[in-house]
């Protein structure tokens, strides 16, 4: 039995364990779990994931578990090399090679799990087994306080949530120090005041005090951690203890106090298997004050209905009792499958608007290509002299159904949305510098500003799905969806509604301006930071190239940055497994609302008879989907420019394209198809009005 994490707050119970992707062999060895406490890490990666997890896997670090003879350990819950400088200073938390048990490797939700042999410490005497479950956490806070050197009689305080507060404020105690708990909740205030009063340890809501030697932020709320720098005297020291949550905003007011006052800011991480040993002995001591930290021993199954509660810090310690049968699963391995909102509107909706939308796509009649062919080659030139340009000159007259095309009106389009996968760590830049980036533009000071207004183009700016609210600006199209896709490293982009909208929303949007006056040729941009991952992983699923083969620097990624891209396209490739054939699937799996939007204006543009130029590896992603919901569209198709991006080439190779110029750019917004407009614009001219030999009366080769 174990329980699974699948997704995005969504836990499988399954009777048959998955294949584990920790070792069987060596120095590994398999335990029956007997306790595992749920953890307020266990219910964070459930409610929004985590940027290096990879799904399915079995949760749980803080493990009680036997051997076969019936001998009980506690579970340091990791792997280190034990070879490298940190690991051989007795500092293995910091080991590059760190495997953390329940999130890089399966955990303790489960009946057995394999552990390696110099994670296992035995119980000490009389040690009640569930009150072992409190090692790790125990372990962690004497890292974190040992790291701030506290001196008798100094004043700590803590800000945090769940127990983790107080067992900090044990162990600070039982240093010397003298600390402060802020406690928010009132409930959990009188619950957790007798204990601590009986320790000498005050408790309180909120304090005036300041000037504090050192303070502990054991939460992920970014005001914990501004009134923990707040509190703190010159010279004191602040243990960086908790993450802060997802794309959290700092205040730098408070920030700069660490320079004015040279407040030393510590970081801790986990804990060594030594802290593990030293926090059996200290739970071992004071036994009576942590059996009141237990909240209640719960089945496996019972998991999914706590963790909101812990979440919200009011309840304290929760202990699964792997001895304790669970719900009864069926031979098929599904037990019971707990979800949180599936994130699909019921029926088909928008299905025959985009499929009216797909019909309105016509393919390009080739039965003037043999007449385009003559022209191009009867101008005065040598055969194949004008090169590419020969090339374009016959796509434009096919497009055009004409075999003197002309460019009128020129336009490009830059559509823009956030992405969650932003929160896997695959940008160089902030998710913020979408938004900032939109108004640049609508300011007129990006790169494609200047070449439209160089070139001749009509720029229209469009909001598919910025994460923030944009002023109304003669440039902005507000067409957005929803504010950012999912994060599909933990659930699918976006719901096939979602997608269908999305797709509508580009079309209509060129549809109107097209309305407005007839454009002739269009380029198609994009601004949204980590949309080349997005853009990457389509290029995966439909062409079938590795996610190394794949993956590009984007913004400006490092070495270590451009590894750890490959890793998330892997893990999210291998987590969602879809037919590549099927566009709307893989849209809304791995696509950003700006890729939908430029699939939709593709679609509606080769329907109007416009010729569209694509841009870059998100641009190309976009004329990838519009080419798998109507591989007719191929005919409308001109690549703009060679990207850097690497997984470009595998798209234009999927089309049959080739870029019109190559610049070494990997900018995006546009600028690629801006530059090459004008070459189509050109192309169509030379087929237009240059002169014939037989009308320049000049003579032909002999």
């Amino acid at each position: 039995m174990q329980l699974l994490l699948k997704g995005r707050q969504c836990l499988e119970l399954v009777a048959e364990p998955q294949a584990s992707d920790t070792p069987a062999v060596g120095a590994w060895v398999k335990l029956k779990v007997v306790y595992c406490a749920v953890c307020r890490a266990d219910a964070k990666m459930w409610e929004e994931g985590h940027r290096d997890v990879v799904l399915p896997r079995v949760q749980g670090h803080e493990i009680v578990a036997e051997d076969d003879a019936g001998k009980r350990y506690a579970i340091w819950p990791g792997s280190s090399c034990g070879a490298c400088d940190f690991c051989r200073r007795g500092r293995e938390n910091l080991c590059a090679e760190m495997k953390i048990l329940g999130f890089h490797l399966d955990g303790g939700f489960s009946d057995s799990i394999m552990v390696p042999k110099g994670s296992m410490i035995p119980l000490p005497a009389g040690l009640p087994a569930r009150l072992a479950t409190f090692a790790e956490p125990v372990g962690c806070a004497i890292n974190a306080l040992r790291r701030l050197a506290l001196g008798a009689g100094e004043r700590i305080v803590i800000y945090g949530g769940g127990t983790m507060r107080i067992i900090a404020g044990l162990y600070a105690a039982h240093l010397g120090a003298v600390p402060t708990i802020v406690e928010k909740n009132e409930e959990k205030l009188v619950r957790i005041r007798p204990l601590l009063d009986e320790r000498g340890i005050r408790c309180v809501k909120d304090t005036t005090e300041s000037s504090f030697a050192a303070a502990l932020n054991a939460c992920s709320d970014p005001i914990a951690f501004n009134l923990a720098i707040a509190k703190l005297a010159r010279g004191g020291r602040l243990s960086f203890f908790s993450g802060l949550g997802k794309n959290a905003k700092i205040e730098t007011n408070l920030l700069n106090l660490l320079h004015y006052r040279e407040i030393q800011l510590c970081g801790a991480y986990g804990l060594t298997v030594g802290h593990l040993r030293e926090a059996l002995t200290f739970i071992q001591e004071r036994r009576d004050s942590f059996a009141r930290l237990v909240e209640k021993q719960i089945s496996l199954s019972e998991v999914p209905q706590v963790l909101a509660e812990i979440l919200n810090g009011k309840c304290l310690k929760y202990i699964v009792d792997l001895r304790t049968p669970s719900l009864d699963v069926s031979a098929d391995r599904t037990a019971l499958r707990f979800q949180v909102g599936e994130g699909d509107l019921p029926g088909e909706k928008g299905g025959n608007a985009l499929s009216a939308l797909t019909a309105s796509v016509k393919a390009v009649d080739e039965g003037l290509r043999a007449a385009a062919v003559r022209k191009i080659d009867g101008k005065t030139k040598p055969l194949g002299a004008l090169g590419m340009i020969e090339n374009l000159a016959v796509s434009l007259a096919l497009i055009q159904q004409n075999l003197s095309p002309r460019i009128e009106r020129k336009a490009v389009f830059v559509f823009a949305a956030d992405h969650g996968i932003a929160e896997e760590g695959v940008s160089a830049f902030p998710a913020e510098v979408t938004q900032q980036m939109v108004r640049n533009f609508l300011r007129g000071g990006a790169a494609i500003n200047v070449l439209c207004r160089h070139h001749g183009i009509d720029l229209k700016i469009v909001d598919m799905g910025v994460n923030a609210d944009l002023e109304p600006h003669p440039l902005l199209i507000a067409a957005k969806i929803r504010k950012g896709t999912r994060n599909f490293a933990l659930e699918p982009a976006m719901t096939r509604f979602e997608a269908r909208q999305a797709l509508l929303t580009g079309a209509r949007v060129f549809d109107e301006e097209f309305a407005r006056a007839p454009i002739s040729i269009v380029g198609l941009g994009e601004m949204g930071i980590a949309n080349t991952t997005s853009a990457s992983a389509i290029v995966c699923a439909v062409t079938g190239i590795s996610p190394r083969a794949a993956a590009g620097r984007g913004t400006g990624l490092d070495d270590c940055g451009l590894e750890h891209k490959i890793k998330v396209l892997s893990k999210v490739l291998a987590m969602h497994e879809i037919d590549g054939r099927d566009g709307l699937e893989v849209l809304r799996t791995f696509g950003g609302f700006e890729i939908a939007g430029i699939a939709g204006a593709i679609l509606a543009a080769a329907a109007k008879g416009c010729a569209v130029v694509l841009d870059g590896l998100i641009s190309t992603a976009g004329g990838l989907i519009a080419g798998l919901l109507q591989p007719a569209v191929k005919g409308y198709l001109i690549s703009g420019h060679r990207s850097v991006e690497v997984a470009q080439g595998a798209a234009l190779n999927y089309l049959g394209l080739s870029p019109v110029v190559d610049f070494g750019m990997r900018l995006g917004e546009g600028t690629g198809a801006a530059m090459a407009i004008d070459v189509v614009a050109a192309a169509g001219c030379i087929m237009s009005e240059m002169a014939s030999f037989e009308e320049a009366g000049v003579s032909r080769r002999s």
